[in-house]
């Protein structure tokens, strides 16, 4: 056995930092689940964590190259899964998982991992990748058809996340963020279709933008496309579920119908609120021990945070995450390898993703979406894919 073939098996260079966080998160996920569901709840967190721990470690020793040439059959695998679960699955109300007996398999989790790996994959082929339908058809086409099948379960908040992995991928390959921004641009101007004047200050924010930093070709494209997916947005609200619909209007004016769709969104501001600056005490939480607080352990955790350890609790939680998306943004920026850095900006966003979707939606600042906060909601699927993200993401340059 060579020294090379040594050092790649023990692995001695170890983000310490990251370790150090993620144990914590998980620590005190733990803690505030058996306080928010119980003790049947945290054990099976408990349960859950030497398997996560145990794929932590596997993502850790796979070769680079293993994963460079496994990243597209995993993809398709992935999509597999996704087209079985919409026949076979099962879920509240929707086919989102796969129920082994054991375990629920949620097969999304895997397809936001086997995404970012065949995007990765793609982007670091193309040796020179500009902002044209050659270049950018196949990565949009790749995030575009989990999105779609994921939809159908209906999951529309895990559907979403797709989006920014594409954008965030894209820029780190190199677009800019005014070629990112026109990329999007079209789902901008369907987001706010669903108001007349809303929809025209948009537009002329765009038409502004345009003429500032972009060509006439540009300007006549961008327009174009942008106006017909304002145009499509009545249709598509007509086609919408009712839970759907009531989301949104739920997050527009949850006072409306305070004890019917905004009762969630209520309660949570209130669970927050309450804690004041220092919490309430741990086990102390009134909203949640009168179980006015809703899926406390699960979508609605950080709400338990808030009130039981006030704001500072809720700024140190934040700080944590924030410090562990600092580490990993800086890790992607300092690899050496193309396809290791893309995937690790990949994961960052993932996981970003997840925090900023579910404490915005807590407080009120987006749609209730059923977006679990990472290491600290409970789920077993969430928590495996999450340390298998991190596994990989240690694994990346500790060889060099």
């Amino acid at each position: 056995m060579t020294f090379t073939g040594y050092r790649f098996i023990v692995k001695p260079k170890v983000d310490l930092p990251i370790i150090l966080v993620l144990s914590i998160l998980t620590i005190f996920g733990i803690i505030t689940i058996y306080s928010a569901g119980g003790m049947r709840f945290a054990l099976r967190q408990i349960i859950w964590l030497p398997l996560a721990t145990t794929c932590l470690i596997l993502a850790y020793y796979i070769p680079e190259r293993l994963l460079y040439f496994i990243a597209y059959p995993l993809y398709f695998f992935s999509i597999l899964l996704l087209i079985l679960v919409l026949i076979f699955g099962s879920g509240l109300g929707a086919k989102r998982w796969f129920d082994l007996g054991f375990i629920n398999f949620q097969p999304s989790e895997l397809a936001k991992i086997a995404t970012v790996l065949a995007l990765a994959r793609f982007l670091t082929a193309r040796k020179k990748f500009t902002f044209r339908i050659a270049d950018l058809s196949l990565p949009i086409l790749l995030a575009l058809v989990p999105l779609l099948l994921i939809i159908l379960e209906p999951d529309l908040g895990s559907s979403l996340i797709f989006l920014p992995i594409l954008g965030v991928i894209l820029y780190w390959k190199g677009l800019t963020l005014f070629q990112v921004f026109l990329l999007f641009s079209p789902l901008l101007s369907f987001a706010f279709g669903y108001n007349l004047y809303t929809w025209i200050t948009y537009f002329v924010v765009l038409i502004i933008i345009l003429l500032i930093k972009g060509n006439v070709l540009q300007l006549l494209v961008t327009l174009g496309i942008n106006s017909l997916t304002g145009l499509l947005e009545p249709l598509v609200w007509s086609s919408l579920k009712d839970y759907q619909r009531a989301r949104i209007t739920n997050f527009l004016a949850p006072w409306v119908d305070p004890k019917g769709i905004g009762w969630n969104l209520i309660q949570s501001q209130i669970a927050i609120g309450s804690g004041r600056l220092f919490g309430k005490g741990y086990l102390s939480g009134t909203q949640k021990r009168l179980e006015f607080l809703p899926n406390r352990h699960t979508d609605f955790i950080f709400s338990v945070i808030g009130e039981e350890f006030g704001f500072i609790g809720c700024f140190i939680i934040l700080g944590l995450f924030f410090f562990l998306l600092y580490r990993l943004t800086i890790k992607a920026r300092y690899l050496r390898d193309e396809f290791t850095s893309l995937c690790t900006i990949g994961f960052a966003t993932i996981i970003g993703y997840h925090i900023i979707v579910n404490t915005g939606m807590l407080l009120g600042l987006m749609p209730i979406t059923g977006i679990a906060l990472p290491f600290l909601s409970y789920g077993g699927s969430s928590l495996l894919f999450n340390f298998i993200m991190i596994g990989l993401i240690l694994n990346f340059g500790s060889q060099y």
